[in-house]
């Protein structure tokens, strides 16, 4: 099973050696501004269970139709 997460990064601070943008999980709409690769992965690791939850539920339903 797959969760999908959205990444938004704001290219001027790449060029900058930086990295920061904004991370969403595309089941549940949460979001969380990220600052670094570190951060990314912790958000990820703290709602990949709610995410595959969420997925589950949604796929479930559309099986009944």
């Amino acid at each position: 099973m797959f969760v999908s997460y959205v990444l938004r990064v704001r290219p001027e601070s790449l060029k900058d050696g930086r990295f920061a943008g904004e991370v969403e999980a595309v089941a549940t709409g949460q979001r969380f501004a990220v600052r670094s690769a570190d951060e990314l992965l912790a958000f990820v690791l703290e709602t990949a269970a709610e995410e595959m939850a969420q997925s589950t539920t949604r796929s479930g339903r559309e099986t009944d139709r």
